[in-house]
């Protein structure tokens, strides 16, 4: 239910003031439970719990005062007199929606449209559907600004983030943003470890008012994770979630693979291009050398098949089933959520399957007035099959379409050996999976627990403390029994067995006095201090030689014994500061800074300042525009700030020395990296200007303009080979994004007496990146296939094709030299800048929710315009290097190969996907009330990747990965579910 600006809160029958008399009050608001209201009467430790129907009964003295404690919200009191027969209660405080209410910053929460910092919300109902085990999955398409990219299929895959472009010269891991839940940080393993269940919400903060409270890892923006919490005065409630379905390979990879040549293609074509290659091929099957025709119709009769490989690497229709159980509640002075998740998802490819389980408990304890604590669980574990990387010709995905995987018998072949021989032949990929197998169990504990003393009105004092502990176990296995069909050898067995621990442990105190100075000027003071400690530990063990494949521990080896082991500490430790202010509810000023030292550079530069200055000025409270009845809310924020990062690596500042070597027989010291004593934090410089306006009570607009300069980038400089290394770490360069965000949603439609409702909503970021400065005053520079000019965004660097000159031989352009070619192919003198940006400029999101009655239907788009793609698989397809390789794109069968990797192989990747799609049913509440055992029933279906729209001939427009380079394709997802509450 829509809660109105202000909720007038009615107590019928009278409080009576005399003799310890009862009365009975209704609170006239349907919602109030869901509010968290808590009736009590001050200085005393007499509360009530409403009922149901939003009754109470108290018994109240003459002169008590009656306090109604708002969740979030400032506390609104009464004294009773004794003619005192009604008490009308207002939230002063213009109570929202519950997601309008933010916590951003540190400190306590802050209603929406009071607050400088913005930030864009995404409830926990949108995500808790997600039929996949990644949250940032769930985001792409929804947030302006919020570029995410999922380039593998895998089950357990992670998701990339860019916030307002990229802001890094090396990988793009180095552009992610912070990841806070519930106010401690947390790595990025959250995202597929967090069931989705258990989110209240999710924030992404791209503003520097916002951002700089954090500092350090802040300038690559914050998405805040909330998760769910029980609440006081409120029945238990037990919420069950169960989605069944199935997963299957996209229908563009599925084209892809349409696209290969059948067996009589392959052949016409070898026997046009080189007929010799035919005739040997054919020689070998029966010692005769005939012609070239007859040589072809030999080995189709041979191998008159025509396999889909395809469709026996990747499965179809693999099961996903999800189930997630929770009890929430809470009595007069405490709350508490409890949840059960196990996810269970089959990988279209075998042998990687994906299984979760999580368990997460939060309580929450009023224990006086003044003192409050909370506790919050998680506990995770993870069993993630892994498929091993293939070896040469092993489970090839090209293999040629005229062998049988199956015997005449119909039994699976092992080893299907090729037409040029037993040793060129591979190996059917579930024997691969099966002789080499892999997996990965993963453990995570996360306990948060803070106390927060408020010894006066309005002054509080929060501790609290958080820890994240993970534990990786790895296990690969050569099996014995593992057949060497290319050459006979004999097989080792092989055991490899590693254990990564990382533990983040957090430790955060916060001092926060609101104040008044008359009715007009309002302050908010917070004080701050934050240590942050990562430990990573690493060791693996590996032997040789186990007897069988029962036999197949460690131990059971005695060949080739070998273990390493590594440990890295970083710390932060923190001082920060913010002052927020407003008067009249009018004019808002926020002004933060923060003092952050890393471990991560040397005593010289080891501190460093970052601040931020705020603005909002709600221009709706003015007196030309308070009659203007179309516009409800017209608000213009205006920030700026300075934010850090210093993620590069754990000792930068350091050279580090390795003894694990040996040099005249005596155990020796050797450099194992470079380092810099001068290496200091990277700098973001943020300034953004924005306006948020709501229009008929029915749409929302908001536009935001920002510029961005990355000062002192963190990567890596050249340098003389004298040390042994060409690189050390260094700051190198400069950078800006420039660009704008724009969110529209309207309820263009609404009939109360049809039921029906229409809400469409789109959303677009356009962002310009720029390279200002690079590394000892250079103008140009190439590292593999990425190049980077001064005044030019990132792009693409690859040797530029020109076409073919009347030999018919192909031509390149010299680098630097326009107009000039050559026909001597040569990738690292011919690389070049091709004008194609590395990073798409314009990304976003569009869809519509549409209700009808009891109904209701969703469809999320997401789309990306001008990005580019190396086409790695358009290599591997077009380029047949000899008779009995691999399958090829029929489109060859018109055009030359391509031999080269050039310019050719870049091509336009954008798309637009119906990234998700749900139909709903809800149980009307008068059905309800008759079975009497519901609270709330729903019924939905959903599907995900329902299909792409693109020019990308590749198996899909976001994997970085071809398939034939070992990539993982993405998948498309169906599902049946069944929400209910008890």
């Amino acid at each position: 239910m829509k809660l109105k600006t202000k909720i007038f809160y009615a107590c019928c029958s009278a409080l009576c003031a005399v003799g310890g008399l009862s009365a009975q009050q209704k609170i006239q608001q349907a919602s109030v439970k869901d509010r968290g209201l808590v009736i009590s009467l001050k200085n005393t430790d007499r509360n009530t719990i409403l009922d149901t129907d939003g009754l109470y009964q108290c018994k109240i003295e003459m002169g008590e005062i009656v306090r109604y404690s708002f969740l979030r919200m400032k506390n609104e009191e009464k004294k009773t007199t004794e003619n005192t027969t009604k008490l009308n209660v207002v939230n002063k405080n213009n109570l929202q929606k519950l997601q309008d209410t933010l916590l951003l910053g540190y400190g306590k929460p802050k209603v929406a449209d009071k607050t400088v910092a913005a930030a864009a919300q995404v409830a926990g109902k949108d995500i808790a559907r997600t039929p996949n085990a990644n949250l940032l999955d769930a985001l792409q398409g929804r947030v302006a600004g919020l570029l995410i990219t999922t380039p593998s299929g895998h089950p357990e895959a992670q998701s990339s983030a860019q916030v307002h472009g990229r802001n890094s010269f090396s990988t793009a891991g180095l552009s992610q943003p912070l990841y806070i839940m519930d106010g401690v940080p947390v790595d990025s393993s959250i995202i597929t470890m967090l069931n989705p269940a258990d989110i209240e919400r999710i924030a992404v903060l791209k503003e520097a008012a916002a951002t700089t409270i954090y500092g350090a890892r802040a300038a690559n923006g914050v998405i805040l994770i909330t998760t769910q919490h029980g609440q006081r005065n409120q029945r238990p409630t037990i919420s069950i979630n169960q989605q069944v379905g199935f997963s299957s390979i996209t229908s563009a990879t599925r084209n892809f693979f349409d696209n290969l040549a059948t067996p009589q293609e392959y052949m016409n074509y070898w026997l046009k291009k080189s007929p010799n290659e035919v005739i040997q091929a054919g020689k070998l099957i029966d010692g005769v050398a005939d012609d070239a025709a007859a040589s072809a119709a030999k080995i189709l009769r041979k191998y008159p098949y025509h396999t889909r490989w395809d469709k026996l690497f990747y499965r179809n229709a693999v099961s996903f089933s999800r189930t997630d159980v929770s009890v929430a509640g809470g009595s007069r002075n405490a709350s508490y959520y409890l949840s059960f998740g196990h996810l269970n998802q089959e990988g279209t490819l075998k042998n990687t399957d994906y299984q979760r389980y999580n368990l997460s408990l939060n309580l929450e304890v009023q224990a006086t007035q003044w003192l409050k604590g909370g506790l919050s669980t998680s506990l995770v574990h993870t069993d993630a099959q892994q498929r091993v990387a293939k070896k040469g010709a092993e489970a090839d995905i090209l293999s040629l379409p005229f062998y049988s995987p199956v015997d005449e018998n119909g039994n699976r072949k092992d080893y299907i050996p090729s037409v040029l021989g037993q040793e060129k032949g591979f190996y059917h990929p579930d024997y691969w999976a099966e002789k080499y197998p892999s997996n990965e169990l993963t453990d995570q504990v996360l306990p948060i627990g803070y106390l927060i003393i408020e010894p006066i009105e309005n002054l509080s004092f929060k501790t609290q403390a958080g820890i994240q502990y993970n534990v990786t176990e790895g296990l690969a296995k050569t099996l014995p029994s593992f057949v060497d069909y290319h050459l006979g050898n004999p097989t080792v067995g092989a055991v490899s067995r590693s254990q990564s621990k990382a533990i983040l442990t957090t430790y955060t105190n916060l001092l926060e006095y609101d104040f008044g100075i008359g009715s007009l000027h309002n302050f908010s003071v917070l004080l701050g201090q934050e240590s942050i400690q990562t430990v990573n530990k690493f060791y693996q063990a590996q032997s040789q030689g186990q007897p069988t494949d029962d036999l197949s521990m460690l131990t059971h080896g005695n060949l080739n014994l070998a273990v390493a082991d590594n440990k890295s500490v970083i710390t932060f430790n923190s001082y920060f500061s913010r002052i927020a202010y407003h008067y009249k509810n009018r004019y808002f000023l926020e002004l933060s800074g923060r003092r952050d030292g890393s471990s991560s550079f040397g005593k010289n530069n080891r501190y460093a300042n970052f601040w931020a200055v705020g603005a909002m000025w709600k221009l709706k409270e003015e007196a030309f525009l308070q009659n203007a009845k179309w516009l409800n809310e017209l608000n213009l924020r205006l920030s700026t700030g300075l934010s850090g990062n210093a993620n590069w690596g754990n000792y930068p500042n350091r050279t580090l020395f390795t003894a694990n070597q040996y040099y005249k027989g005596r155990n020796g010291f050797f450099t194992s990296s470079l380092g810099n004593p001068d290496i200091t934090w990277e700098e973001q410089q943020k300034t953004s200007i924005g306006l948020n306006a709501v229009l008929w009570n029915n749409a929302s607009l908001e536009l935001v303009c920002y510029d961005s300069q990355v000062y002192r980038i963190l990567s890596t400089r050249g340098t003389n080979s004298m040390s042994g290394y060409t690189t050390f770490p260094d700051n190198v360069g400069q950078m800006q994004n420039r660009g704008v965000d724009l969110t529209l949603s309207a309820k263009v439609y609404r009939s109360q007496t049809e039921g029906v409702s229409v809400t469409p909503y789109v959303n677009l970021n356009y962002n310009q990146e720029k390279v200002l400065a690079l590394s000892y005053g250079k103008q140009y520079n190439i590292a593999g296939d990425v190049g980077y000019r001064v005044g030019e965004p990132i792009e693409w660097a690859l040797p530029v094709f020109k076409g073919f000159n009347t030999d018919g031989n192909p031509e390149w352009y010299l680098a630097g030299e326009e107009e000039k070619t050559t026909t001597d192919f040569n990738s690292a003198t011919l690389a070049q800048l091709t004008g194609k940006k590395l990073t798409p400029p314009l990304n976003g999101g569009f869809g519509c929710n549409i209700t009808y009655r009891d109904f209701d239907l969703e469809l999320n788009f997401s789309y990306s315009s001008g990005k580019y793609l190396l086409n790695e698989d358009k290599f591997n397809t077009y380029n047949p290097q000899f008779f009995g390789g691999h399958n090829f794109n029929r489109e060859l069968l018109n055009q030359s190969p391509l031999a080269h990797r050039d310019s050719r192989l870049l091509e336009d990747a954008s798309f637009v996907r119906l990234k998700s799609l749900m139909l709903g049913y809800t149980m009307p509440q008068y059905i309800l009330d008759q079975l009497k055992f519901f609270k709330a029933l729903r019924l939905y279906a959903s599907a995900r990747n329902v299909f792409t729209l693109t020019q990308y001939s590749g198996a899909d427009p976001e994997m970085a990965v071809g398939i034939s380079a070992g990539g993982y394709p993405p998948s498309k997802q169906f599902t049946l579910g069944v929400e209910l509450k008890f």
